[in-house]
């Protein structure tokens, strides 16, 4: 439950910072509320931020693509920014890996309606 409140709060800052990604870490909230306690699990899934997060989730409705766009270039602004502030190779190396890994994770998410239109051709 303690790592569950962790990751909310962790979800909750990625909101503000672009860099930070909000939805694994509500994902890995919910997952671990699952387990848990219930009283959390449903108070995230009715939540009115967070909500939205596990219900798309939940029932594979993916991401639209203009939330996509915006995501991905709101994340390679902050990772761009980021390594300008830092000189050290080896986090700029670290960030360009995560960043690339969030990317291909989030550009291979399908919305539901493009699995529907794809089945009904």
């Amino acid at each position: 439950m303690i790592f569950g409140l962790l990751f909310t709060a962790i979800g909750a800052i990625g909101i503000v910072l672009p860099v930070l990604p909000t939805t694994p870490f509500v994902l890995l909230a919910g997952f671990l509320f699952s387990f848990s306690s219930k009283k959390l699990g449903t108070w995230l899934e009715r939540n009115k931020t967070f909500g939205p997060y596990l219900r798309h989730w939940k029932d594979g409705s993916g991401i639209p693509k203009a939330v996509k766009i915006r995501v991905l270039v709101m994340l390679w602004i902050g990772l761009v920014v980021t390594f300008f502030l830092v000189a050290e190779v080896k986090l700029i190396l670290m960030l360009c890996v995560i960043g690339s890994l969030v990317t291909v994770h989030i550009v291979t998410i399908k919305p539901k309606q493009l699995e529907q239109t794809k089945n009904a051709c």
